[in-house]
């Protein structure tokens, strides 16, 4: 419970520009499987009450951060750059860009949640556009 404690401050507060978002879903699932299992386990065992509301809390922390994790993962894809923050920016219908100081708490706030799809497309085309940029160099590189 205290990795996770920390693990969501240093996700939600932390850099933007340094946040592993691959990382950060993979240690989230790994966080609510365990914490399913466990809430799971300790649900039917009267015995244990103080454990189950241990886990039932951390099951719900666990479940409001859900949103943020697809958001995150889309919005840090490698190949962002000020042209798709721009394209976000004109289709949410106000300013979204990762300026100095920048953290996942912003994003939250901004309610970008409510706007997932146009941030997964937007994220999916850059990393497939910084891809195709990553190959044509490689193949320039190459030939020179």
């Amino acid at each position: 419970m205290a990795q996770w404690h920390k693990n969501e401050e240093e996700w939600v507060n932390g850099d933007w520009h340094t946040l592993n978002a691959g990382e950060m879903e993979q240690e989230f699932e790994s966080n609510m499987k365990v914490v399913n299992q466990v809430f799971r386990y300790f649900r039917e065992r009267d015995q244990y009450k103080e454990i189950f509301e241990v886990a039932q809390d951390l099951k719900t922390k666990i479940d409001k951060f859900k949103p943020y994790v697809p958001l995150a993962v889309a919005l840090r894809k490698d190949g962002m750059a000020d042209r798709h923050w721009s394209e976000i920016t004109k289709n949410v219908g106000f300013e979204v860009a990762p300026k100095e100081e920048f953290a996942l708490k912003d994003i939250i706030e901004m309610g970008l949640t409510d706007h997932i799809d146009i941030c997964e497309e937007v994220g999916e085309r850059a990393s497939k556009e910084y891809n195709i940029e990553k190959s044509l160099r490689k193949m320039k590189a190459e030939w020179e």
